[in-house]
């Protein structure tokens, strides 16, 4: 894997919980947006 775009946190609390919320959001949309259109839909349907 290329680990060009990977962030290391810490969790230990210096983070705010929201900030780690948003983090693992924004991620979570990046890989979705390059899965083929039948996982993203299948995705769709699996989370409501």
């Amino acid at each position: 894997m290329n680990k060009r775009h990977w962030n290391t946190v810490v969790l230990d609390g210096t983070v705010p919980d929201g900030v780690v919320a948003n983090m693992l959001d924004e991620s979570y949309r990046l890989v979705v947006a390059k899965l083929p259109r039948a996982d993203r839909e299948t995705l769709s349907l699996e989370l409501g």
